[in-house]
């Protein structure tokens, strides 16, 4: 995993497996980088994920409850065909917003 902070904006790019041994770590990972910042845009990026299963549905959907709570929102980018077939199946599309870029919010 590795990630990109710009602004109020915390792009973490996901790649590999997202399973039961690897959701915890990176739920943690994430939680870390977002406390004590003011982020109110978190964006995962699938585009290297190769397999997820329901702990990494489970890591999502408490990532989105945690933007949820500090008023900001998820997005997630970068989804192959069986990843878009995964958050249907699983109904995270209605909750996370799917983008094919970064939405980039100017404080000026």
């Amino acid at each position: 995993m590795r990630f990109e902070i710009a602004s109020d904006c915390l792009t973490v790019f996901l790649d590999g497996e997202i399973d039961h041994h690897s959701a915890q770590g990176l739920r943690t990972q994430i939680e870390n980088l977002l406390s004590n910042r003011q982020l109110q845009t978190l964006i995962l990026d699938f585009a290297d994920v190769e397999f997820m299963d329901s702990s990494g549905v489970g890591m999502i959907i408490g990532r989105y409850k945690t933007m949820a709570a500090r008023g900001g929102i998820l997005l997630a980018r970068g989804l192959s065909p069986a990843m878009n077939k995964l958050f249907h199946m699983a109904g995270l599309h209605r909750i996370i917003s799917i983008t094919p870029k970064c939405i980039r919010r100017n404080h000026e």
